[in-house]
């Protein structure tokens, strides 16, 4: 019992990596950047779990291989495995591409913030150079979302001065969006280089981690050893053995004679 307490253990692991996916696919939206590098991010972070499932199913499995459940589930979750190796290996244009198109977006987004932002305190000085009275710059100011004079002693001073402490305030805006533009970041994909090469580097790490504990139908090799067995035949002594028996073979029937 205690050993199929590790089946148990990695039946669980899978099940929470499962229900935290299922929060992010949650609203679906697969062709949106920002979903897609959410996604993206989920799957990096979360992929231990199923590979300390499939570890402990190992590690079960040769303690107990007679168990028929641990049998079973480890074969599930080998041929699981191999769906997830390709996944993550699909994973790294899709990433890549997410990332790209993300902080284009991003950057649009702000930079239209900062533009909009400049084009209304435009609209609030027109109005406070146009104003011929205190009552009317008030009324303009509130109209467009600017400034508000509250109370009688604003009101009562002379019209130069109100305009002026209004200007004032106008010029510190301006000074607020000017520190937010030079903060927008280069709209280069450099910017997002760093954590790109991060999640493609974990990208093929895990590939290549979920490759050693797959396993096809009806095959006794993980992915991993078949494709180290597929790039020895393809050595470069896989030419000189595939001559050796070319020559052998000449021999035989007497052509080298």
């Amino acid at each position: 019992m205690p050993i199929r307490s590790l089946s148990l253990l990695a039946l669980v692991f899978v099940l929470i990596f499962a229900l935290e996916l299922v929060g992010v696919l949650l609203p679906f939206q697969p062709l949106d950047p920002t979903w897609q590098w959410r996604l993206s991010n989920a799957l990096i972070q979360g992929a231990m779990l199923p590979l300390l499932a499939l570890a402990l199913l190992l590690i079960a499995g040769r303690i107990d291989p007679v168990d028929l459940l641990i049998k079973r589930r480890r074969q599930i979750f080998s041929h699981l495995a191999v769906a997830a190796a390709i996944g993550f290996l699909l994973l790294l244009p899709l990433q890549l591409s997410a990332g790209l198109r993300l902080q284009k977006t991003v950057g649009s987004a702000q930079l239209k913030r900062i533009n909009d932002a400049e084009q209304r305190l435009a609209l609030l000085r027109q109005a406070t150079i146009s104003a011929i009275s205190n009552t009317e710059l008030n009324a303009n100011l509130q109209k467009l979302s600017g400034p508000v004079l509250l109370g009688s002693a604003d009101l009562s001073q002379p019209l130069p001065l109100l305009k002026a402490q209004v200007k004032g305030e106008l010029d510190q805006a301006q000074i607020q969006i000017n520190r937010d533009r030079a903060k927008l970041p280069p709209a280069t994909p450099a910017t997002v280089l760093p954590e790109l090469l991060h999640n493609g580097l974990s990208c093929l790490v895990l590939t290549v981690a979920y490759a050693a504990f797959a396993r096809r139908a009806g095959s006794d090799l993980s992915l991993l050893e078949e494709a180290r067995q597929r790039l020895r035949r393809l050595g470069p002594n896989s030419r000189g053995q595939h001559t050796a028996e070319a020559y052998y073979i000449r021999r035989l029937s007497g052509e080298e004679d």
